[in-house]
């Protein structure tokens, strides 16, 4: 009867010294947490066809421990993209190439043997199409047809473009266009002389975000000129300048000195400053030699000009 107490004694001591060495490695784990991957940087937007860099790192985890980074797919399914160690920072850095469509991506640590899985935050890279325009002629007359021709990519079935032109400081669109096979093509008329900017502008959609390319075009009035030089070389212009052999330059009427001017002449281009009054002829521009030499101008004939 007297060594059963200290029995329960005994008994009862031994089982607070497993609570508290339980409770203590309780306390650790919650301390320690699990391997957890985070996401530390990353590009909001990136061009088509460019790189992206994520990176991040593993809390909790040790050097040498694997990160995977997935990608979401169009079902929504995570789809892993890379695997590689954490260094002895616990840190990692996954280069996605030739990125094509906008993407949400996460990194994911697994622990098999423990039966572990956490994930960070997934975050959106958001890819800019690759837009193009050209237009031909660059240069050309009022009243000609000006052709636009571009490509959209990735290739996407059901993508438009509009097509725009910029008259004094605003924006109107000139059409709507399909995009078929990633290329688009349309033409519209010359109305208003002068130096223009026409766009292409794509909306965006689910797997691209919006984008936009802007080309220069330059529409000339076509009137009549002549040139002159011989005979007065040395000579000082209406607007005060020598007039020697290389002196670009036009002579006009009524434009004031130093005003300038762009030329088109059977494609070449150039563009000058009045530098003298005149022609006295039924023509109303008279090109220096200088300046008819670089257009290939020559005797009397139509030329276009911006003013």
């Amino acid at each position: 009867m007297t060594r059963t107490p200290m029995r329960r004694y005994r008994a009862l001591a031994g089982s607070l010294a497993v609570t508290v060495v339980l409770a203590t490695a309780a306390v650790a784990t919650a301390q320690t947490g699990a391997p957890t991957p985070v996401i530390d940087s990353h590009p909001r937007k990136v061009d088509f066809g460019r790189t992206a860099t994520i990176k991040g790192h593993l809390e909790n985890g040790l050097p040498g421990d694997e990160v995977t980074l997935q990608r979401r797919r169009g079902n929504n399914d995570w789809w892993a993209v890379s695997t590689k160690p954490v260094d002895d920072d616990l840190q990692v850095v996954f280069k996605r190439r030739d990125m094509k469509r906008v993407t949400n991506y996460r990194l994911v640590y697994s622990d098999e043997v423990q039966e572990i899985e956490t994930y960070s935050e997934p975050i959106k890279v958001r890819v800019a199409p690759k837009l193009t325009l050209r237009v031909r002629p660059n240069d050309t007359f009022v009243g000609n047809r000006v052709k636009l021709t571009g490509r959209l990519l990735p290739i996407k079935s059901a993508r438009y473009v509009k097509l725009k032109q910029k008259v004094r400081g605003e924006w109107h669109t000139i059409k709507k266009v399909p995009v078929n096979d990633g290329r688009y093509s349309a033409s519209f008329k010359a109305r208003h002389k002068g130096f223009r900017k026409v766009r292409a502008v794509f909306g965006g959609d689910g797997i691209s975000t919006g984008q936009r390319a802007t080309k220069n075009l330059t529409i000339y009035r076509p009137d009549r000129a002549t040139w002159y030089g011989p005979g007065f070389y040395g000579n000082r212009t209406a607007c005060g300048k020598t007039l020697r052999s290389g002196t670009l330059g036009v002579a006009h009427r009524s434009l004031p000195c130093g005003a300038k001017v762009s030329i088109l002449y059977r494609g070449r281009t150039v563009t000058v400053t009045v530098i003298d009054r005149g022609p006295y002829t039924h023509a109303n521009w008279d090109l220096t030699e200088e300046t008819a030499e670089r257009l290939g101008f020559s005797g009397t004939g139509t030329i276009g000009v911006t003013r």
